[in-house]
């Protein structure tokens, strides 16, 4: 039997963070449903077939033209050091053809140089149906949230795990506001540490995963004092792992209680 006994586990703020009513808001603002959209840099690889040609005519010309260039710079080059003559009028024929095909070439280079770079779009209804797929699926799990947190398991955990990242999508993420994320943050944090239990500060990996949500949280949130707050209780418990003697007895009697905190 341990000699110590421990105090009662840390525990943050309640699941009600309103997610709820922050998702609907959004789901009623500048959501888009139509129209074209700029995509995101870097998106392009998981628009198949979404977008427009990206630069694909003036690329091929680019390299038809460096190819041309390079065939009449080689033709010279071996004209000069081969020491053809150039007589009749076949060979001005030949050098006329060459001297056109080079200034053709060099066209289709300058011309690939100062194309515009067309942006990559998508169509507006696809972002704005994500966007809403993700809303009513953070709002489905705060309602789950407020009515009975004590059945807010570890299955509706990875759920909003799910669903953060998909708050996160850089298809989606310019139109959910910052709010919005805050809040399922928040969320997440407190239901992560609910869910494992009482000791839950004594896992590195929970406590690490926990404390960075909840950073993230205060950097999202409108109003980050509830993030703020279940950061201070953390810094209070700088390991979870707090035990108390029993009591032990000085030379004269009487009791004395020492709390030593192991670290």
């Amino acid at each position: 039997m341990s000699p110590f006994r421990e105090p009662p586990g840390i525990e943050l703020g309640p699941l009600e963070v309103g997610l709820g009513r922050a998702a609907r808001r959004a789901m009623v603002g500048l959501i888009p449903s139509g129209g074209r959209l700029i995509a995101p840099d870097g998106y392009a690889r998981l628009l198949q077939g979404e977008g427009e040609p990206w630069r694909g005519r003036s690329h091929a010309a680019g390299a038809l033209g460096s190819l041309g260039l390079s065939l009449v710079a080689g033709c010279a080059f071996v004209a000069a050091t081969g020491g053809w003559e150039l007589r009749g009028a076949g060979a001005t024929a030949a050098t006329v053809a060459l001297v056109i095909a080079g200034g053709l070439s060099l066209a289709a280079v300058l011309h690939a140089i100062d194309a515009p770079r067309a942006r990559l779009t998508v169509r507006g209804a696809v972002v704005g149906k994500a966007a809403r797929r993700a809303l009513r699926r953070a709002l489905r799990l705060a309602r789950h949230a407020a009515r009975a947190p004590e059945q807010f398991g570890p299955r509706r955990v990875a759920g909003l795990r799910r669903t953060l990242a998909m708050l996160a999508d850089p298809l989606i993420a310019d139109w959910i506001p910052a709010d919005v994320r805050g809040r399922a943050e928040l969320l997440l944090a407190r239901a992560i540490a609910a869910s494992v239990g009482a000791r839950w500060t004594r896992d590195a990996s929970v406590r690490t995963e926990v404390r960075t949500l909840l950073l993230a949280a205060a950097d999202h949130l409108i109003e980050p004092t509830p993030a703020r707050l279940d950061l201070l209780v953390l810094a209070e418990h700088p390991d979870g792992a707090r035990a108390v003697e029993p009591e032990a007895a000085d030379p004269c009697g009487e009791g004395i209680d020492r709390a030593t905190v192991r670290r």
